[in-house]
């Protein structure tokens, strides 16, 4: 082996390790979030997480993938059939929030690197309009017609076979709170709230509730 071949091996060896250790430091997180109004009515209430690969120092975002799913139409109905959904962006998710609304938030927590994996695949199926959106998704959701905001959270970890977990008539600061808890076994150390990512998500420029795993706290 010549000495500019020797270079060139030599050159792409470093490169790669560079890439790979770099890839070693990245972590994977999950904030989840519970956006009602007042008086929690259910046209009003929503849940919806993001879940990120990111670095600590410095602070970065590497990727993310957020699930806000909602109707196309913006209005939520109890009584509507399944309709085209809409899965929001995070920004879009805080911007479409109303003075007459609050949001609450769990998290970050760091999470397994399957979950983010999970969530990027849902993330691509609800963008392609691989499944509908419907509030009461009691009959719609077993066939993977139709599904409302929560379980668009939830079911990213139901594995074929496995039974649907249910919210009930929870919705907003509480059904976001049973989502939390429903993916807590995917969390690691999920007593550590990784405050840090605040920033490099930018959720210091809106008004949050910070809660813990002692509901309603």
């Amino acid at each position: 082996m010549n000495t500019m071949v020797r270079a060139i091996v030599l050159a792409c060896l470093v490169s790669l390790y560079a890439v790979s250790h770099a890839r070693g430091q990245d972590k994977y997180y999950a904030v989840i979030f519970g956006v009602q109004d007042a008086a929690n009515r259910f046209n009003q209430a929503h849940s919806f997480a993001t879940f990120v690969r990111a670095q600590r120092e410095p602070a970065k975002i590497i990727d993310q993938a957020t699930i806000s799913w909602l109707p196309a139409a913006g209005i939520v109905d109890l009584k509507n059939r399944a309709e085209r959904g809409t899965n929001h962006t995070f920004k879009n998710s805080f911007e479409i929030v109303t003075r007459a609304q609050s949001v609450a938030q769990w998290g970050p927590f760091e999470v397994r690197e399957e979950l983010f994996d999970r969530a990027k695949r849902q993330d691509q199926l609800l963008k392609r309009g691989g499944i509908l959106y419907k509030a009461v998704d009691l009959t719609t959701r077993p066939g993977g017609v139709a599904i409302n905001c929560e379980h668009s959270i939830s079911d990213i970890v139901r594995n074929p076979g496995e039974p649907f977990v249910r919210t009930g008539t929870a919705r907003g600061h509480r059904g976001s709170f049973l989502v939390a808890e429903h993916l807590r076994p995917w969390m690691i150390e999920p007593n550590t709230v990784h405050g840090w990512l605040d920033a490099p998500l930018g959720l210091e420029a809106y008004t949050i509730i910070k809660k813990s795993w002692n509901w309603p706290n």
